[in-house]
Order: structure tokens, then C-alpha cells, then sequence
């Protein structure tokens, strides 16, 4: 599911996007994949040991926003405050703002951690509902050639359990919901201005 929303969110990215009247430059946006392999060993009952693979894959997702990068930018400030984000990167050259080392648990912006990551579970709950979170949520404005600006969010982060002595940590993949809701609450924003 997640991979067909990035999909869809990635083509209709793509849509926007057009290439640059002559003369000028288009601004670069990427949106490759930064993969991450994981290797999880598990013993059986038997003594063998068995070895997984997975691959997480991290996405700035972009999207389309009607305002200016001007306008956008005035307004992620308030964005990021009202979901209780503290902001830890605040770069108004580059537009861009976030926070690269954020420690929290079990919501984000009073909405469930859930509902946002993936971190895995540990028998019926979640990770992202029990376990301590530390992540990188940081979004960019880019202008979009025509008209209008591309709102880019990347989250990564990591889960740990608060209880265990154990410093092993999972990672955490975004489910794409916040990156939608930041857009969203951009635009709404920018409509209210």
C-alpha cells in the first residue's frame, strides 16, 4: 500500500514538473531513493540461525502547493509549531526547516506515531505507539517552473525500546501520511493569508 501511494504521489509529482524555457534553469529535485539494508538473524528453536534481508527506502516526497516559495516559506514556521515539532533547522537561504534530531514518543503534532511511521511491532503493538522515537523530519520549498512551489518533506528515523537495557534500535519508514498533512496545512495557510 505504501509503495503504491508513493507511486501515485511520485507521478503526480511528476505531472507538475516541465521542462524550463530555454534560457533558464529548472531546479534540480531528486527523487531517488536512498535504500537501506537491513539484516535481521533469527535462532530457531533448534539452534539454527537463520538470516532476513529488508530494505527500507527513505523518499523526500514532494508536492504541489499554489503559492509562491515566498509564500510557503512565511507559513512553515506556523506549520511546524502547530504540530509540535521543535525546529532545529531553520535556513531561510535555502528555505529550508525542520528538525534533524527530534526525541519523542508516541505522537506526533497529538496525532498517534503510528498513523505516520512504520517502525515495526513487537507482539500486538506497534513500535511507533510504545517505543522512544528519534527522527529527522525536515521540509524544503522548491519553486516549480510554472508556477506556483513544491513543498519536499523527508522523515527518517529510528525506534527504541524505553524499557529493555537493549540498545538495539529499529528503523523507522514514513507511511507518507505527514508529508501529505504538511502540504496540506501549507496550503490551507497560504489560503488564509
Amino acid at each position: 500500500m505504501r509503495t503504491l501511494s508513493l507511486l501515485a504521489l511520485t507521478v503526480a509529482v511528476a505531472g507538475c514538473a516541465s521542462t524550463a524555457p530555454a534560457g533558464t534553469s529548472a531546479p534540480t529535485t531528486s527523487n531517488a531513493p536512498t535504500p537501506t539494508v537491513n539484516t535481521t538473524r533469527v535462532v530457531t528453536g533448534t539452534g539454527a540461525t537463520l538470516q532476513m534481508n529488508t530494505m527500507n527506502i527513505d523518499l523526500d516526497v514532494k508536492l504541489f502547493v499554489t503559492g509562491t516559495p515566498d509564500e510557503a516559506w512565511a507559513v512553515l514556521p506556523g506549520v511546524y509549531a502547530e504540530l509540535l515539532i521543535p525546529v532545529s533547522v531553520n535556513d531561510p537561504r535555502t528555505k529550508t526547516i525542520g528538525n534533524t534530531g527530534w526525541k519523542t514518543r508516541r505522537v506526533i503534532g497529538r496525532v498517534p506515531a503510528q498513523r505516520y511511521l512504520e517502525c515495526g511491532s513487537s507482539g500486538t503493538m506497534e513500535n511507533a505507539e510504545t517505543y522512544s522515537l528519534n527522527l529527522s523530519i525536515v521540509t524544503s520549498v522548491i519553486p516549480n517552473p510554472n508556477g506556483g512551489s513544491v513543498i519536499s518533506t523527508a522523515i527518517s528515523g529510528t525506534a527504541k525500546n524505553p524499557i529493555t537495557s537493549s540498545s538495539a534500535e529499529v528503523r523507522c519508514s514514513s507511511k507518507s501520511e505527514l508529508e501529505l498533512r504538511i502540504r496540506d496545512m501549507v496550503q490551507k495557510a497560504i489560503y488564509a493569508r
